[in-house]
């Protein structure tokens, strides 16, 4: 680890101090206890989701939650990129990172561990970590911890996928590259046509994808006229309003009758 990353962990850590007294473990429901107790667990843990993306350059889920347990507890645990629980080889380092007593001996076991697993910070892939929490109260200020923790580590990127079932975080980290491609900005062409005037309506419904929508037919523009599908397929040129700030984008083009 060079010294900005060093620097990094030791700043942010100072401000979760873990609770006197207890003592956490990680099991196969990761770590749980009253929902008080648990910030300096879940910013720690969090640090633990990006190692654990940097070593297997993969996605890591996150989930913030306490199952069946009473509404007063929370709990946080690891998803591996097979949608699975974290290995268990990992697990013994989780406890010692939600027990250290103090930033320098957070920082030192991170050390160890990362010559330890030969983690790499600079290598092609930064660190990915999908975030989903249950119902309980405790869960947005948890989750504000686990994306401080994220962020400690340079590059890490964390997406907040709001509040999800278990199950579904563990699928969406299993099937994370396509899951992520949804994520991204979609531009479609909707040849001045229905398509247009539905997808307004589809982004409405659907929050988390973000559409943008070109020859709607709001300003003008004339049905299947210079866009369309069949249009760009055959003639192999892209529909109006599209140019070359556009290369490299998710982009669609649909027919007047939006197919």
């Amino acid at each position: 680890m060079n010294q900005e990353q060093i620097s990094l962990i030791l700043q942010s850590s100072s401000r979760f101090p873990p609770p006197e007294g207890v003592k956490l473990s990680y099991g196969t429901a990761g770590f749980r206890a009253d929902a008080s107790l648990l910030e300096s667990t879940v910013y720690r843990v969090a640090i633990l989701a990006a190692l654990r993306s940097l070593k297997t350059q993969s996605v890591i889920g996150l989930m913030i939650t306490a199952s069946h347990n009473k509404v007063s507890d929370n709990g946080v645990k690891i998803a591996d990129p097979n949608g699975g629980m974290m290995t268990q080889h990992w697990e013994p380092f989780a406890d010692a990172l939600a027990n250290a007593s103090d930033p320098h001996e957070f920082l030192k076991l991170i050390e160890e561990f990362v010559r330890k697993e030969d983690i790499t910070f600079d290598g092609g892939h930064a660190a990915e970590i999908l975030l989903g929490r249950d119902t309980r109260p405790s869960g947005e200020t948890l989750l504000e911890a686990a994306k401080q923790g994220i962020s400690s580590i340079v590059g890490a990127v964390a997406h907040d996928l709001g509040i999800l079932t278990t199950p579904q975080l563990h699928w969406m980290v299993s099937s994370s590259c396509s899951f992520l491609l949804l994520l991204q900005k979609l531009i479609v062409d909707g040849a001045n046509g229905v398509g247009g005037e539905k997808l307004e309506v589809l982004k409405e419904l659907c929050d988390t994808l973000v559409i943008e929508i070109r020859n709607s037919g709001k300003t003008g523009g004339v049905l299947n006229e210079g866009v369309v599908a069949d249009f760009v397929q055959k003639e192999k040129v892209v529909p109006s309003g599209f140019g070359a700030g556009d290369v490299g984008l998710r982009c669609a083009s649909l027919d007047g009758d939006a197919r």
